[in-house]
């Protein structure tokens, strides 16, 4: 259990965004984005060890889980927004096939780099490049699926609302968004104990999603917890919705 939460707070600590500084509240958004970006950026070059740390080892079945998830058939389009170093986007690229098409999108230009050379090293056809969710840089219509992992709360709440009816205007019709973060356990129990051990890393909640999912537009909304354990403890939970 120890080393659970001193693992848990060496991740949170390099990733979230409420340790950049003492009084959150006193930021502006536009503050707030850019320092989460800055962080961030520091990140590159530690981002698939600590992927590795909270996965016990296990990130290829997490990313495999992902893409079941998100329901990504042979031939789809897929976009991944926040797509860091691209393994998510790769595991993607082999469920989509030959014929499918993904892409993935970072607003670091050094998690674009790296996905591109894991990429190579891989042989498979994917496209990384510089994108945000709030303008996404791609038509309408375009995508069969979208994913996001890790990061949709990695934002300001403004970047957020309009990235999902960003997601919404890219999705074909019937398309599907997937969203997996972390998140506390449905069961009560479990809940008590995580939220005392763990509850520092688990400021949201993916329920927040579901009014602009819905103001968006999208439909058969489902929210549930995904069957992978991170850092050994069922902490992992997935939104999916329909256009």
């Amino acid at each position: 259990m120890v080393l659970w939460v001193k693992t848990g707070w060496e991740f949170y600590r390099e990733i979230n965004i409420n340790n950049m500084t003492e009084d959150k509240s006193k930021q502006s958004i536009d503050d707030e984005d850019t320092i989460m970006k800055s962080h961030m950026e520091k990140m590159v070059n530690s981002y698939d060890k600590y992927m590795n740390k909270i996965t016990l080892g296990r990130e290829d079945a997490l990313r495999t889980m992902t893409v079941i998830l998100a329901q990504v058939k042979p031939g789809d389009c897929v976009l991944e927004i926040g797509c860091a170093t691209g393994t998510l986007s790769l595991a993607a690229k082999r469920q989509a096939g030959p014929t499918g098409s993904v892409f993935g999108i970072d607003i670091i230009p050094g998690m674009i780099e790296v996905s591109r050379n894991k990429a190579a090293q891989a042989k498979l056809d994917v496209t990384f490049q510089l994108g945000n969710i709030e303008d996404i840089p791609f038509p309408n219509e375009y995508f069969d699926v979208v994913m996001c992992s890790f990061m949709i709360f990695h934002m300001s709440e403004k970047v957020r609302n309009k990235g999902i009816k960003e997601i919404y205007r890219v999705l074909k019709p019937q398309g599907k968004l997937l969203v997996l973060d972390l998140a506390l356990p449905t069961q009560p129990a479990s809940r008590r104990i995580l939220k005392l051990l763990l509850g520092f890393m688990l400021k949201h909640d993916l329920k927040e999603l579901q009014p602009q999912m819905e103001s968006s537009g999208f439909s058969q909304i489902e929210i549930a917890q995904a069957k992978f354990r991170v850092l050994g403890l069922p902490l992992l939970s997935f939104v999916r919705g329909t256009k």
